[in-house]
C-alpha cells in the first residue's frame, strides 16, 4: 500500500477509538450487528451504528446512500452470494431508480492468515 491517500486514510482509521457495544448498556443507541452470511439495511433515522467484525478472510461490504442515509453493511463470505446479494442491498438502498450517490468500502478479504501476517492485521468495526 504505497499511495499516499490511502496510507493516510488507514493510519487515521487505525487510530479510532474502538468501540466495544453491550446489550447492558443503558443507552439510547440503537444497534445492528450482521454476523457472517447477512447482511442488514438500516435507515439512519432509526438505527444509530450497523456493524460487523472479523471480516478477516470474508470481506465486509458498506454501502451507504448520500442522500437519504440509508445504509447497508454486509458480511459475505462466499462468491456464490455475493451477485443476489448486492443486487438485494442495492435495491434497499437506492429506491424506485432514483439517481443516488454512494459510498462504498469494502474491508476485509485477506487471503493469508499466516502468523506472519496476522499480527499486522488490525481489527476492525464499522
Amino acid at each position: 500500500m504505497e499511495h499516499p491517500i490511502l496510507v493516510s486514510a488507514s493510519q487515521s482509521f487505525k487510530c479510532m477509538q474502538e468501540r466495544k457495544v453491550s446489550a447492558l448498556d443503558d443507552s439510547d443507541s440503537k444497534y445492528v450487528y450482521v454476523f457472517q452470511r447477512e447482511y442488514a439495511t438500516v435507515d439512519s433515522a432509526l438505527v444509530h451504528y450497523v456493524g460487523t467484525d472479523e471480516a478477516t478472510t470474508c470481506v465486509g461490504l458498506v454501502i451507504r446512500n448520500r442522500r437519504n442515509g440509508m445504509t447497508s453493511v454486509a458480511h459475505l463470505d462466499s462468491p456464490t452470494i455475493v451477485d443476489i446479494g448486492l443486487a438485494q442491498m442495492l435495491s434497499l438502498v437506492v429506491h424506485n431508480g432514483f439517481d443516488a450517490e454512494l459510498d462504498v468500502h469494502l474491508i476485509g478479504g485477506f487471503d493469508d492468515v499466516t502468523p506472519k501476517v496476522w499480527p499486522k492485521i488490525p481489527y476492525f468495526v464499522i
